[in-house]
């Protein structure tokens, strides 16, 4: 992967953990979120990151905690850190003292699949109602779905690459035939117009955003009467759960999200109360005679 970053009239110590992060393959997301944790810590202090001492970079980590700061997100700025200082500048004495926090068990956000519907359906622009229904329908995030071109549709063979995917890692994703009809239409109803994007804005040279795609989901999820925890990510967690529940393996849950361990898929393996109720659970025997 290579940076997009701009390194020119950069410092010494950006340069290179911009060229340490590339030389990684961390995503350009990913990249950005980090430069901008280093610095702020910079600024809190006021000088340079590299100059810090151990007691300095362990303060700040701690009053970012203070402040509510979550633990997945102290441990992506510690990530960071360490990236910093142990990789980029060859002090790794500065966050040996940094540990990870522990991130509380908790089942994925899923939402009914008659929510699912509704979401979808309310969405009025037909490229993001589109766009949403192929990210549930293919399990992907909404950075993979607005990165999508036309040529990354492979009808035959029924896949999606995906070329945006965690880490900067492509993938190929399964296309439900149902959703790849629904593409068809919208390519009838919005081509002509040179664009090597599936999802382009009015302008045919420039993709979708996920800001705007975000903002039409919002926009349809608050006319649902939603709560405002109903996030666009919970359309991946929801596929994964309602596949699930309708008897899929989870080798071809992982396959369909792209998880490299069965370990990230296996939540969506728990008992739902939908599995439970269609149970011929043992007690039915005898239980009306109580």
């Amino acid at each position: 992967m290579t940076s997009k970053m701009k390194v020119s009239g950069q410092s010494p110590a950006r340069t290179k953990m911009i060229e340490v992060m590339a030389m990684k393959g961390l995503a350009q997301r990913t990249q950005e979120n980090y430069l901008a944790s280093v610095c702020s810590l910079a600024r809190h202090w006021g000088r340079a990151p590299q100059a810090l001492s151990a007691d300095e970079v362990r303060s700040w980590v701690v009053g970012r905690i203070e402040r509510g700061l979550s633990p997945r997100t102290t441990n992506a700025e510690i990530s960071a850190l360490r990236l910093f200082f142990a990789d980029a500048m060859g002090q790794p004495e500065k966050v040996q003292g940094l540990r990870s926090r522990r991130i509380p068990d908790s089942l994925p956000r899923s939402i009914p699949e008659a929510d699912v519907e509704r979401l979808v359906q309310g969405i009025k622009d037909l490229r993001y109602r589109t766009a949403t229904l192929t990210a549930y329908g293919a399990g992907l995030r909404i950075a993979e779905v607005v990165a999508l071109q036309i040529g990354d549709v492979r009808s035959e063979e029924g896949l999606l690459r995906i070329r945006s995917g965690k880490g900067g890692h492509e993938r190929m994703a399964h296309l439900p035939g149902s959703v790849l009809d629904a593409l068809r239409r919208y390519w009838s109803k919005t081509r002509p117009r040179p664009s090597s994007w599936l999802f382009c804005q009015y302008s045919p040279d420039r993709p979708i955003t996920a800001q705007s795609l975000r903002k039409a989901f919002n926009a349809s999820r608050d006319r649902a009467g939603l709560g405002r925890d109903v996030t666009f990510h919970c359309l991946r967690h929801a596929v994964g759960t309602h596949l699930h529940e309708r008897g899929a393996e989870t080798s071809v849950v992982q396959d369909l999200l792209g998880h490299k361990s069965p370990e990230a898929t296996r939540v969506y393996a728990r008992t739902t109360g939908a599995m439970f109720r269609r149970l011929d659970h043992p007690v039915a025997a005898f239980a009306a005679a109580v």
